[in-house]
């Protein structure tokens, strides 16, 4: 009786070992498997921030070579609208110089009044001695000396701000005459009656 307890306890024994090591194997391939897990879940992460970091880098160069353009294109535009500005200047300065051949043209083919025009006018006030053939006679009332004055198609003569003739003034009217020299010529550039002649009633 003793000797079979004593197998019976022998074979429950072994029983509780091999459950023993059932278990522990269990545990061991769970472990293995966490480890596996987590060996997994470390590689997909490290892809996915790779991913992450090629994305962003790739954004970054995207971005750069946008903002790059749109420099250059600012650029382009900027030295265009300078060249604009340039063309223009030189544009103004051609019809400045053009203007200025053209009104030197004007004085060299406007006869001898235009040619004086050069020389600086002088002024005279005084009494009208006599006129006739496109030219007058003047007593300067300053110094009382006679002025032969010329008159051409440029000269005004004005009364009252209209526009007279030559022989429209008489003897003994008084007139301010603007004049150029002309070689030996004075000649007259406005001439206006400030009193004309008071006819007798």
């Amino acid at each position: 009786m003793r000797k079979l307890m004593m197998a019976v306890t022998a074979v429950a024994g072994m029983s509780l070992v091999v459950t023993g090591c059932s278990k522990r194997d269990n545990v061991e391939s769970q472990r293995q498997d966490v480890a596996e897990a987590q060996a997994e879940a470390q590689q997909e992460t490290a892809e996915i921030r790779q991913d992450a970091r090629e994305d962003i880098a790739s954004t970054q160069m995207e971005a750069q070579e946008d903002i790059a353009g749109t420099q250059r294109e600012a650029a382009d535009e900027i030295a265009s609208a300078q060249q604009d500005v340039q063309d223009e200047r030189q544009d103004l300065a051609e019809a400045e110089a053009d203007r200025r051949t053209d009104l030197n043209d004007d004085m060299a083919l406007g006869g001898s009044g235009a040619a004086g025009a050069t020389a600086a006018a002088s002024s005279v006030s005084g009494r009208v001695l006599s006129t006739g053939n496109d030219e007058l006679t003047v007593v300067d009332t300053s110094n009382n000396k006679q002025l032969e004055l010329k008159t051409n198609d440029q000269t005004r003569i004005l009364h009252n701000n209209q526009p007279l003739k030559l022989d429209d003034i008489e003897e003994g009217a008084q007139v301010r005459a603007s004049y150029v020299r002309d070689g030996k010529d004075m000649v007259v550039r406005e001439l206006t009656v400030t009193q004309p002649v008071q006819k007798k009633k």
